[in-house]
């Protein structure tokens, strides 16, 4: 079975007839760098450079079947806040930096106000221009960022999805939701979700709609099946149960129908507990989700309540992989492919990102777990 067939068949939420047929996916990203003997530096600014990092990595622990097909530098553009990159704002080899800080202009409730009246493309266009480091001083150098990226997204694609690693997504995107809370930052959006409930609503009714057909646009235009969905501020690590029901979830379950309706799974990147939120995933078309836990929520709960309706990825934890023995791993991923795997539904991975200073010997325990 090629890795493309066991992806589906995974998708599908039918059981393995092995252990083999279970899907495998490390997320490597910056730690190619270590692996190949590469600096930060130069995976981050070189796409090329990222490509060869990538392929030695490979070689040394083994091919995997999904990986995320995009480059690292185009990562940290679409994150969608202020970045440093090593090489140009940090030493050689360190770790590439996000930082939060307020990008709205209007207090009091009235940037909401100003995201009605401009749209939804034109305010998150100026907030990625503002962001740019030097910031963009118009929308035809965003346009044409954004057009490197596809480039570089397709480069991957050619590179890779020949030797049988399929992209995890074709596409992706962040709620409304999750976008502002970065925006204005955690804190003060808080603060607004007591103070301006509504007026949020409105602008997640308004425009979801715009994100969501920008997604669909470009998983077609890539013949693809797949979009991320990154709602990493909508999990029980940054708000209630109840907040997440009233406010983020009708926009997300929105965009989850909306691509499902159009042929496209989401994979849903779920950093943070999620534990308290996924009961209400049931109110979704069956295996329209696939999860992406990251060590925070308990895998095995996890499958309890979702086993059977969508499937999940993880999860490793980094803490692991860093502090971790090999035989530690082994176990971890023993009681994973047992409890959860072989009932289907499953890919094997590490929680989130394979971490910068990871021992080679735990990642190669990770994958050797599913021979």
């Amino acid at each position: 079975m090629n890795s493309a067939e066991k992806l589906e068949k995974m998708l599908r939420l039918e059981p393995p007839k092995d252990r083999s047929e279970i899907p495998y996916m490390p997320q490597i990203i910056t730690w190619a760098g270590t692996c190949a003997g590469m600096t930060q530096a130069e995976i981050c600014l070189d796409v090329d450079k990222n490509i060869e990092a990538l392929d030695k990595t490979f070689a040394t622990i083994g091919k995997p079947d999904v990986m995320m097909c995009t480059p690292i530098l185009d990562t940290t553009f679409i994150m969608g806040l202020p970045v440093r990159l090593p090489g140009k704002d940090l030493p050689e080899n360190a770790l590439y930096q996000f930082v939060e800080t307020d990008q709205f202009d209007l207090q009091d409730g009235e940037e909401y106000a100003r995201i009605l009246q401009m749209g939804w493309q034109a305010w998150n266009g100026m907030i990625m221009c503002k962001i740019q480091n030097p910031p963009f001083t118009g929308p035809e150098q965003l346009m044409a960022r954004f057009g490197q990226m596809g480039a570089n997204a397709a480069k991957f694609a050619m590179h890779f999805i020949p030797q049988g690693i399929q992209p995890l997504t074709h596409s992706a995107c962040a709620p409304v939701f999750d976008t502002l809370s970065q925006t204005h930052t955690m804190e003060e959006f808080c603060y607004d979700l007591y103070d301006y409930p509504d007026e949020i609503k409105a602008v997640l009714e308004k425009c979801t709609p715009d994100v969501i057909g920008q997604t669909v646009g470009t998983v077609k235009q890539a013949h693809g099946t797949r979009a991320g969905i990154y709602a990493m501020r909508s999990s029980a690590t940054f708000i209630s149960p109840d907040t997440f029901y009233e406010i983020a979830w009708p926009s997300l379950k929105t965009m989850i129908e909306a691509f499902w309706a159009e042929g496209i799974t989401s994979v849903l990147h779920a950093d943070g507990n999620w534990l308290p939120m996924l009961d209400f995933f049931h109110e979704v078309p069956k295996s329209s989700v696939h999860f992406e836990f990251d060590g925070d929520t308990d895998m095995h709960k996890a499958y309890e309540i979702l086993g059977g309706w969508h499937s999940m990825r993880g999860d490793v934890p980094a803490s692991m992989l860093v502090y971790g023995t090999p035989d530690e791993v082994t176990e971890y991923c023993e009681n994973l492919i047992c409890d959860i795997g072989m009932k289907g539904g499953f890919m094997l991975g590490s929680g989130c990102e394979v971490p910068l200073n990871a021992k080679l010997e735990c990642v190669k325990a990770m994958g050797d777990s599913l021979k």
